[in-house]
């Protein structure tokens, strides 16, 4: 059995979480020691990072690392296109993901609590977030999933990602325009198999998550 470390907020985490579900892993999900980046979980992964596994022994951080791994020592289902330019897209716009996108998103964090907020970077942020949501409109073609039927590594990454759109636009009322073609990409996403019932406990975890800084 796998042993994921990860925290149920961790955007990232429920990315794995999507993977292995798809996958039909057993694995046991515990909190890094001491918090991530502590001196106890640094000794377990240099990083200091969340998620990472341990394999009987083999660890490894970074989501996109663990997704491919995991990919290549399941294949079935499998999670990346066979034709090299297809596969390309996909990891493309994973990458995009992970470097563009969610990095944009996780930026509102420290102004969830009253206390912390800053409008003016809200409101900048937001244009922000609008342009990378444009740019992936225009990188990507869903029908309905990323490629086709076929859920993939980069299909997991906008589990969460969509989630905290909906949390933080509910937060800040955010002046967003998601386009039609990324709406219609969520509902289908959100109603796979393997996603449904860690969307649901993602949704869960970040509206405790919110209460939380809400009421700091």
């Amino acid at each position: 059995m796998l042993t994921l470390y990860d925290l149920p907020v961790s955007s990232y985490g429920c990315k794995i979480r999507v993977v292995m579900t798809h996958k039909q892993l057993d694995w046991r999900s515990v909190p890094p020691p001491d918090g991530y980046g502590s001196p106890a979980y640094c000794k377990i992964i240099p990083s200091g990072t969340i998620p990472a596994i341990d394999q009987d022994g083999f660890r490894l951080a970074d989501s996109e690392a663990i997704a491919e791994y995991l990919d290549e020592i399941i294949a079935s289902p499998p999670m990346l296109p066979v034709d090299p330019q297809d596969r390309a897209r996909i990891r493309e716009i994973s990458r995009f993901h992970d470097t563009r996108l969610e990095p944009v998103l996780r930026a509102y964090f420290a102004h969830v609590s009253p206390e912390t907020r800053n409008r003016t970077f809200v409101t900048s942020n937001t244009k922000m977030l609008q342009k990378r949501l444009n740019q992936l409109d225009q990188i990507a073609s869903p029908a309905p999933l990323l490629y086709g039927d076929q859920l993939t590594i980069a299909d997991c990454g906008f589990v969460a990602s969509f989630a905290l759109i909906a949390t933080l636009q509910d937060v800040f009322s955010l002046d967003l325009n998601i386009p039609k073609p990324l709406q219609a990409y969520e509902r289908a996403l959100v109603m796979h198999p393997s996603v449904e019932k860690q969307n649901a406990a993602y949704h869960e975890a970040l509206s405790s998550w919110v209460a939380n800084k809400l009421n700091d």
